[in-house]
């Protein structure tokens, strides 16, 4: 005589938890994403940049380009994380170097007016153009 195997309702929903969770596991170690996500709980969107333009990190930025000047960066923002640049508050840091970095969050000529775009100009100690890593943060 053979037995029937019962199953709970709350086995059925652990067994597919559990199958549910080891199907995320594998999408996020198979993701495609050239840059490591960055840990910025309360910024809608941020980029560690290298200084020769490579995106190290992000979050809500799409890409990170030269500009038509020298030492100037565009880091395009997903529209879908910051509807207006403009009036956003962007905060932008040089890593590890000394020197003056400015953000513009409004469509600036030195990245060919592209909206949704932050053009980002860096600078040594003397105030002269040079390409320097940095992060950026829209709040």
């Amino acid at each position: 005589m053979k037995k029937k195997m019962r199953t709970t309702t709350p086995a059925i929903s652990r067994l597919l938890t559990l199958a549910l969770a080891a199907a995320t596991s594998l999408t996020v170690l198979s993701g495609t994403a050239s840059a490591a996500d960055i840990d910025a709980p309360y910024a809608r969107a941020a980029a560690k940049v290298s200084s020769d333009a490579k995106l190290l990190g992000t979050k809500n930025v799409q890409s990170v380009t030269r500009g038509s000047a020298a030492a100037t960066y565009c880091v395009k923002v997903a529209s879908r994380a910051v509807s207006n640049l403009s009036t956003a508050a962007i905060v932008a840091t040089l890593n590890n170097f000394r020197g003056e970095i400015t953000a513009i969050g409004a469509p600036h000529s030195y990245c060919g007016n592209a909206a949704h775009t932050i053009t980002v100009v860096t600078s040594d100690s003397s105030g002269k153009g040079a390409d320097r890593p940095f992060t950026v943060a829209v709040l």
